[in-house]
């Protein structure tokens, strides 16, 4: 037998639904692990550019032998906490306990 959604507000069983779970995330958390993700791709894609033009981003003083490799590491260690937490949210549904 289906029950109306009202009857469930009138319950109080509104937080056992994904929607609701959503919806209770704060929203500040998800734009600064977007804004820690963009982050990285940017030092990603300044890493990369540094591996493969040493001369062109740096002044001749800052430019260490391993400076693109660190940035590249660097970028990718920025990006994780998205990449874990999208992923995370994907298994959402099927695991009631993801806070």
């Amino acid at each position: 037998m289906a029950t109306l959604s009202t009857i469930s507000h009138a319950t109080g069983d509104v937080e056992d639904t994904p929607e609701a779970n959503i919806l209770s995330r704060p929203k500040r958390i998800l734009g600064s692990l977007i804004a820690l993700d963009l982050l990285g791709v940017i030092l990603m894609l300044m890493g990369l550019r540094q591996q493969l033009h040493p001369q062109g981003l740096f002044l001749e003083s800052l430019n260490v032998p391993y400076a693109g490799v660190m940035m590249l590491t660097a970028g990718v260690v920025l990006t994780l906490p998205f990449f874990i937490s999208s992923i995370k949210a994907s298994f959402c549904p099927f695991n009631k306990n993801y806070r």
